[in-house]
C-alpha cells in the first residue's frame, strides 16, 4: 500500500506523469504505488515492469539490454538511472528511470516519469543550435566540411584569406589536404565523434600560404539530415617560429654576461643585468628566478622585466604545481612551454597566464643532489623558445646560481 506521503503526493505526480514503484526482491513481486493512466507502461496492469517478452516487444530495439541490465542492476540493490524509449504504434515515447534500494532490505523502490515532451523541447533546442553552427558571419575564420567525407562546402571570408584558398587548385578541397604535421587524423576524428566537440592545436596550409599553427575548435554536429565537421580559428596568428639565438652571438657574448654576474649583489641585481642583455634572445620580456623549498612546499619568485601585472619580489607560490616540480619529476634537463594557456601546470595559470607571459624556458640548478633554484626566460608570445637557447641558458643558470651562493654566504656573515 502506499504511505500517507506518497498519498498526498498523487494529484501532482498524475500531472507530471511520473510512476512510484517498488519491488519485493524476496517476493519478485513489483507494486505500483500510484496511479498514472496515462503512461503508456501502465497497460495490462503495468505488465511492461512484470514480463520480460512483453517489455522487449515494446522497447526500441537500441534499448533493450540497457534496460535489462538496469533490472539486474534492481535484484542485486544497485542504484540505477537510465533514459529508454518505448514504440506505441508509429511513435515514440521517452522514458527517464530511477531506481534506489530501500531501507528495508527486501525491498527495492524507483521511479518512472514520461519525458517525451521534453526531450522534443531540447531536439528543438539542439536544432537551432546546429542551425547556428552553419553560419559562418563571425570576424574569426571558420569552415564548414561534409561529413564523412570531409570535404570543403563553406569557409567564411576571414578563412578564405587565412589559407589563400583563392589560390589552391580547381579541386574540392578536403581537411586533410589543410593539415601538415604529425597528426593522428583517424584519432582526432574518433574522439571528435564521441564528444561531438574538441579544442586542440593545428598546423594548417595550403601549400601555398606560409603555414598556421593555431588554436582550433572542432564541432561534429547534423542539421536536416546531413552532418558536418565545423573548424574555427581561434587563435589565427601565423605560427611563430621558434626564437633562435640572435645570430651575431657569440659564446664569447654569453661568456662576459656570466662573467658580468660576478659584479652583482643581489638577486635584483643578476636578474636586471640578464634583463639588459635581452638583445641575445630575440622575444625576451622578463627573467625569472625561483627559490625552491620542496619539503615546506613552497617556492619563492622574483622578476625583471615587462609584467602586465607587477609581481612583488619574494612572491610565495606552493611547490606544488610547479615548474621545479615538473623538472624534478620528470627528470628533466631542462623545460620549455610554448603555450602556457595550453598548461595543466597551476603555476601558469596562477602566475605566468596573469601576468601576460605565454611562454618561456626554465633551466634548475642543484646542490648535493637537490633542486635550489629556477632561472626562466619568459615571453608574452607563444612558442619564443627553443632548444638552440639551452647551451647559452644553461650557461646563464650555473653562473646565476654559483654568485648567488656567493650572496648568500655574504649576508650570512654581515
Amino acid at each position: 500500500m502506499p504511505s500517507q506521503e506518497v498519498k498526498s503526493l498523487l494529484p501532482a505526480l498524475q500531472k507530471m506523469k511520473l510512476l512510484l514503484w517498488q519491488l519485493d526482491l524476496a517476493k519478485r513481486t513489483f507494486t505500483n504505488l500510484n496511479s498514472c493512466p496515462e503512461l503508456i507502461l501502465s497497460a495490462e496492469d503495468y505488465r511492461f515492469f512484470k514480463d520480460k517478452d512483453y517489455r522487449f516487444r515494446q522497447l526500441h530495439p537500441d534499448d533493450r539490454g540497457d534496460l535489462e541490465q538496469a533490472i539486474k542492476c534492481f535484484k542485486e540493490r544497485q542504484p540505477v538511472q537510465l533514459v529508454f524509449r518505448v514504440q506505441n504504434e508509429d511513435k515514440i515515447h521517452w522514458f527517464r528511470m530511477s531506481g534506489w534500494p530501500a531501507e528495508d532490505f527486501r525491498l527495492y523502490e524507483g521511479s518512472v516519469e514520461e519525458i517525451t515532451g521534453q526531450i522534443h523541447q531540447l531536439k528543438n533546442i539542439f536544432e537551432d543550435q546546429n542551425r547556428m553552427l552553419l553560419e559562418d558571419a563571425v570576424p574569426y575564420p571558420v569552415a564548414l566540411f561534409l561529413w564523412p567525407c570531409l570535404t570543403l562546402q563553406k569557409a567564411n571570408l576571414a578563412f578564405v584569406d587565412r589559407l589563400d584558398l583563392n589560390a589552391a587548385k580547381n579541386r574540392k578541397t578536403q581537411l586533410k589536404d589543410l593539415l601538415i604535421g604529425d597528426i593522428n587524423l583517424p584519432l582526432l576524428l574518433e574522439s571528435l565523434m564521441s564528444e561531438r566537440h574538441l579544442t586542440t592545436e593545428l598546423t594548417l596550409t595550403t601549400g601555398l600560404q606560409p603555414t598556421h599553427k593555431v588554436l582550433c575548435r572542432l564541432e561534429y554536429f547534423s542539421h536536416a539530415g546531413q552532418a558536418y565537421l565545423r573548424l574555427a580559428m581561434l587563435d589565427d596568428n601565423s605560427i611563430s617560429k621558434p626564437a633562435e639565438q640572435n645570430p651575431q652571438t657569440t659564446t664569447q657574448d654569453i661568456s662576459q654576461l656570466c662573467s658580468s654576474l660576478a659584479d652583482c649583489w643581489s638577486i635584483e641585481a643578476m636578474l636586471a643585468r640578464i634583463y639588459q642583455s635581452r638583445e641575445l634572445f630575440p622575444g625576451l620580456d622578463a627573467v625569472m628566478y625561483s627559490d625552491i623549498y620542496a619539503r615546506k612546499d613552497r617556492v619563492v619568485v622574483y622578476s625583471h622585466g615587462e609584467l602586465k601585472e607587477p609581481l612583488t619580489p619574494g612572491s610565495r607560490f606552493p611547490y606544488t604545481g610547479t615548474i621545479a616540480e615538473n623538472i624534478a619529476k620528470e627528470n628533466l634537463e631542462y623545460l620549455i612551454v610554448d603555450n602556457t594557456q595550453s598548461s595543466i601546470k597551476a603555476i601558469d595559470w596562477m602566475l605566468f597566464v596573469p601576468k601576460g607571459l605565454y611562454s618561456y624556458i626554465a633551466k634548475a640548478c642543484y646542490e648535493r643532489g637537490a633542486m635550489r633554484t629556477v632561472l626562466i626566460f619568459c615571453s608574452q608570445q607563444k612558442n619564443s623558445f627553443s632548444e638552440r637557447q639551452v647551451e647559452a641558458i644553461t650557461a646563464i643558470a650555473e653562473a646565476f646560481h654559483k654568485q648567488l651562493k656567493k650572496i648568500r654566504r655574504r649576508e650570512k656573515t654581515e
